[in-house]
């Protein structure tokens, strides 16, 4: 009784934060190229690793019979099926209906998308930029590891569960990663890095995954083979759904990108300029490319975006047009949060007045909770 009470509690509480509208155990592997793998025909699941990605995003897999008998497992998966259907509710359905009816991704642009900052934020680069082969994604944030849910206790894997509904929490509400959050949960014993993030998301889209790997770059940035007793900074997650004629991949690198880390080691900024042509996405990137000392990460955007999509944390909106983009401005922008005040830019505010672009139908970026949400697109001339 008191677990569905508490249960009762926590739907209410969400409605009302709502208001604002490869199976690698191991970490060494052989080289490779770090590029999507496209066959005629497509690899097999692994089922091992899709079952594990559906137990902890609370979906039913038979595979888990046993593990989803828990009481515990039971209220994680009512929790998180309620969050997830006023998730795409009230942010997913609104952002793909939108995306669709804005049609801004012509069918000959890039199919691979570039997120830097992202952390674990699978989410909106998915609904944002649907359908892309390669999904590349930068964070401070560790890679992690899965494990054999079958061979833990009960209450370490409760503690986990319980770790990830946290983890969870802030992005569903707010709608990004806090990194001081992140910091927090992903020192976890189990819930180690951001792939426990991308499985939760990869699976309650529908998707099944193929394979997780680990690399490392060299200088030139060319992806090798994690030493013995080295960390993995790369990480790559082979991923379908079932009309996918291709294993699709999510490649994330945990790297500081600012230009004084680019110097020490160069290999993520080489990786990304040999990828070519891409698509770009920001969102609650703290403003980083606002100062001079993230001008390498700027650059290669400009460089080689077709198409950019950020929120104002992103990069000025001078710097685009300078950087040979036709933008447009979306939304609505008259301030940022006080933690980020003086980066408000006067001159887009008057670009917005004059404009008058219609209002976004959901909601994104640091203002969202106060219902303030804004967004630039930019296409290269």
């Amino acid at each position: 009784m008191k677990k569905l009470l508490w249960l009762s509690v926590i739907v209410f509480t969400f409605f009302a934060q709502q208001s604002c509208s490869s199976n690698a155990s191991e970490k060494q592997g052989k080289k490779d190229s770090s590029t999507p793998v496209a066959v005629p025909n497509k690899m097999a699941v692994d089922e091992k690793l899709s079952a594990f990605a559906r137990y902890i995003s609370g979906v039913h897999d038979v595979q888990n019979d046993s593990l989803e008998a828990s009481e515990f497992w039971k209220l994680h998966a009512a929790k998180t099926d309620l969050r997830w259907r006023l998730l795409m509710q009230n942010v997913g359905t609104p952002i793909a209906t939108w995306v669709n009816e804005k049609n801004y991704i012509p069918s000959n642009a890039p199919k691979t998308l570039l997120y830097p900052f992202a952390g674990g934020d699978f989410f909106y680069a998915n609904l944002f930029y649907p359908n892309r082969d390669t999904v590349i994604m930068i964070g401070l944030e560790p890679v992690g590891s899965v494990f054999d849910a079958k061979t833990i206790d009960a209450p370490k894997l409760e503690d986990y569960l319980t770790t990830l509904d946290r983890c969870m929490f802030y992005p569903h509400k707010l709608g990004f990663f806090r990194t001081l959050s992140m910091d927090d949960d992903f020192a976890h014993e189990l819930m180690n890095g951001t792939l426990h993030t991308f499985m939760f998301y990869l699976a309650r889209n529908g998707f099944d995954l193929h394979y997780v790997e680990y690399f490392n770059l060299d200088a030139q940035g060319n992806a090798v083979a994690v030493e013995a007793g080295a960390e993995a900074k790369g990480l790559k997650i082979g991923y379908s759904n079932k009309n996918d004629k291709q294993v699709r991949q999510l490649v994330y690198l945990s790297q500081d990108i600012s230009n004084t880390a680019n110097q020490k080691a160069p290999g993520t900024i080489n990786y990304l300029k040999h990828r070519g042509d891409v698509v770009s996405f920001f969102k609650a990137a703290s403003y980083l490319m606002y100062k001079d000392y993230f001008s390498d990460i700027t650059n290669v955007v400009l460089g080689q975006s077709k198409i950019i999509l950020q929120d104002d944390s992103g990069m000025p909106l001078a710097s685009m047009q300078k950087g040979g983009f036709n933008t447009e401005v979306l939304g609505e922008y008259s301030k940022t949060i006080d933690l980020f005040s003086n980066y408000f830019q006067k001159d887009m505010r008057a670009e917005y007045e004059a404009k008058k672009p219609a209002k976004l139908p959901f909601t994104i970026g640091y203002n969202a909770e106060f219902g303030e949400c804004n967004l630039q697109l930019g296409i290269k001339k």
